[in-house]
C-alpha cells in the first residue's frame, strides 16, 4: 500500500538538535547519553544517521534547556558533541483569504528527514493554534447548521504531500490509492467537502523536484473495513524485513524502559520512551480477549501506522524540479517558497493554481534529430546558415 512518512517518535515541542555525532553511532546508546540527570523527562530520540544528528525530545521546556546546558560541547564516543534548542513556534499565519479554511493543515507531524532540512527541530511538532470557541445562542443553532450546509464550495483546493519512495509513489499510480498521516486525514476530508477538487501536489524525499500530482476521488472513510476493500490485492507478500520493527528496551541506569522504532528500509529509526498510558494500554490489550476477525490486524495496522487509503486520480506525473518554481511562495506558510514544505501543507489557492500548471508548462523537451557534422551543415528552413571555421 503507497503510504506517507511513517509514524514519528513522541514529541512535546521542547527539542534539542545534537549533531557533530561519530559514525556508526547507535540509538540506544545516545538515549542512555541523553537521558542522564532527566530519567522521568526524556521522551524519544530520533537518529538521522546520513546527516550524524540527531533530535532528542524532552518534556518541558526547562528540561530540555538543562540539557542544552548539560550536554553542549560534552563528549560521546570520543567525539565534541554540538547542541542547539529547537523551540517551537507556530509559523501558521492568519489568512483572510475568503476560500481559506480556518484550521489548515499545517503538517505538524513530518519527521525531519524531508526533501528541505528543517530550520528547527521542532517546527514539525507545532501545533495549530486552536480557534476561539464561541458557545453558539441556541436560538440561533439552526441558523448556524443550515448556514453551513448552505455554503457555496470552492472551486479548489491544493495540499502538499510528501513521500519517502519514488516507489510509493509509482505504486500510487498503478493502483490509484494512497494513505496520509492520520493528524491530516481530518483536514483532507474538510477540504474534499467543501471544495469541488482538491489537488494533492506529490515530491518525493530527497527528490529536488515535484513527482505529479493527483485529484482526491474519495473521501477519508472512517469505515477502516471499506476503505481496505479499495486495496488491491497484493501478489507478493511484503518481506518481512521491509516492515517496521518495535523493539523494547529495558530501563537502564540513566533511561527509561522504552522501544525502538526500527523502519530502516524507509530510512527511519528513533527510540521512545514508555509512559504509564502505554502501560495501560498494553495491560487494556492483553485483558481483552482476542478476535479472530482476519480483519483486526489489517485494519489495526493501517490506522495506527499509516492511516487510512483513499482514492485519488493522477492528473500528471512529469517531473518538476524546484528550481522552477524559484520565486513562487506560499503566503499560508509564512510566505516560505512553495518547495519548503512539509507533509499537509496547504498552499494560498492562487500559487497551487500556477503551481499545477507548471506541470503542463514544463513537458519534456522532443528529442532534436541528428544533424550531420562536417564542413556544410544542413539546418532547417529558416534558420540562416552559419560560416564554417576550419
Amino acid at each position: 500500500m503507497p503510504r506517507g512518512p511513517p509514524r514519528k517518535p513522541k514529541q512535546s515541542g521542547h527539542a534539542l538538535w545534537v549533531g557533530n555525532l561519530p559514525p556508526g553511532t547507535i540509538v540506544t546508546d545516545l538515549k542512555d547519553h541523553f537521558a542522564r540527570e532527566a530519567t522521568q523527562d526524556i521522551e524519544s530520540v530520533f537518529l538521522i544517521s546520513k546527516s550524524n544528528c540527531a533530535f532528542v525530545n524532552y518534556k518541558t521546556e526547562a528540561t530540555c534547556a538543562a540539557a542544552m546546558a548539560r550536554f553542549h560541547d560534552s563528549r560521546f564516543q570520543g567525539v565534541r558533541l554540538v547542541c542547539r534548542l529547537r523551540r517551537s513556534t507556530n509559523n501558521s499565519p492568519a489568512r483572510d483569504h475568503p476560500e481559506s479554511s480556518p484550521n489548515p493543515i499545517s503538517s505538524t507531524d513530518q519527521l525531519p528527514t524531508l526533501e528541505d532540512e528543517p530550520t528547527s527541530a521542532t517546527d514539525d511538532q507545532v501545533e495549530p493554534e486552536e480557534p476561539h470557541r464561541v458557545e453558539p445562542i441556541e436560538s440561533s443553532a439552526t441558523t448556524t447548521t443550515e448556514s453551513k450546509l448552505n455554503a457555496p464550495r470552492v472551486a479548489e483546493k491544493f495540499f502538499v504531500v510528501k513521500s519517502l519512495t519514488v516507489q510509493d509513489l509509482e505504486l500510487s499510480v498503478r493502483n490509484g490509492i494512497w494513505t496520509t498521516q492520520a493528524h491530516n486525514e481530518d483536514a483532507l476530508n474538510k477540504a474534499y467537502e467543501s471544495a469541488e477538487n482538491v489537488y494533492l501536489i506529490f515530491s518525493a524525499n530527497k527528490s529536488g523536484e515535484y513527482f505529479g500530482y493527483a485529484r482526491m476521488a474519495s473521501p477519508i472513510s472512517e469505515d477502516a473495513s471499506a476503505a481496505l476493500e479499495w486495496v488491491p490485492k497484493v501478489e507478493a507478500p511484503i518481506e518481512e524485513q521491509d516492515l517496521p520493527k518495535a523493539i523494547p528496551t529495558p530501563a537502564t541506569e540513566y533511561a527509561p524502559k522504552g522501544r525502538v522504532i526500527d523502519d530502516s528500509a524507509r530510512g527511519t529509526i528513533f527510540w521512545e520512551a514508555d509512559n504509564d498510558e502505554d502501560d495501560i494500554a498494553e495491560v487494556e490489550e492483553k485483558e481483552e480477549p482476542p478476535r479472530d476477525t482476519g480483519l483486526q490486524d489489517e485494519t489495526s495496522y493501517a490506522d495506527q501506522a499509516w492511516g487510512r487509503p483513499f482514492r485519488i486520480e493522477w492528473v500528471s506525473t512529469t517531473r518538476l524540479p524546484f528550481y522552477r518554481t524559484r520565486g513562487l511562495r506560499n503566503l499560508w506558510n509564512a510566505n516560505r517558497e512553495v518547495k519548503i514544505a512539509r507533509d499537509g501543507t496547504e498552499l494560498e489557492t492562487n500559487v497551487g493554481r500556477r503551481l499545477v500548471q507548471m506541470f503542463h508548462r514544463y513537458v519534456s523537451a522532443p528529442q532534436l534529430p541528428n544533424y550531420p557534422v562536417g564542413p556544410t551543415v544542413h539546418l532547417p528552413p529558416g534558420y540562416p546558415h552559419l560560416p564554417h571555421y576550419s
